[in-house]
């Protein structure tokens, strides 16, 4: 059984294992670095620790619909040199998701954004598409 966080952007759903999250800050204040590349949304000040904040729609190269509303901070893993967070249109709930469910994805998604796709769970409603976060980042 895996746990997962879930979250919208456009008409897909997302997750990442909570064992990766932090923490989620619904209305952060972010500081835009100048000629940053694209997917990098700005830096935040987390309680005196600086945090990069990402765009996630910029970062799996999908079409930017919506205004990000909620920031994802990740867990800083050992090994890794900053705490990383993404921006995200919408944060939704925790859920259980029994892996019997889940495929990795198809082969045909075997390009640089379906690498970071960890498993498809086939919900009742919709697909939920679960985030490799070590192939993400």
């Amino acid at each position: 059984m895996l746990k997962v966080l879930c979250f919208k952007s456009g008409d897909n759903l997302y997750g990442i294992e909570t064992r990766y999250v932090k923490e989620i800050n619904r209305h952060p204040e972010i500081t835009v670095i100048p000629l940053a590349p694209p997917m990098m949304a700005g830096i935040m000040n987390l309680r005196g620790q600086i945090v990069n904040l990402l765009d996630f729609e910029a970062l799996i190269g999908v079409p930017t619909r919506a205004e990000k509303k909620h920031c994802i901070i990740l867990k800083k893993e050992a090994g890794e040199i900053d705490v990383m967070a993404f921006l995200v249109e919408q944060a939704a709930d925790v859920i259980d998701v029994d892996e019997a469910i889940c495929e990795p994805p198809t082969p045909s998604l075997e390009n640089e954004y379906g690498q970071t796709i960890k498993f498809i769970a086939k919900l009742e409603q919709q697909l939920l598409i679960i985030i490799d976060k070590e192939k993400l980042f």
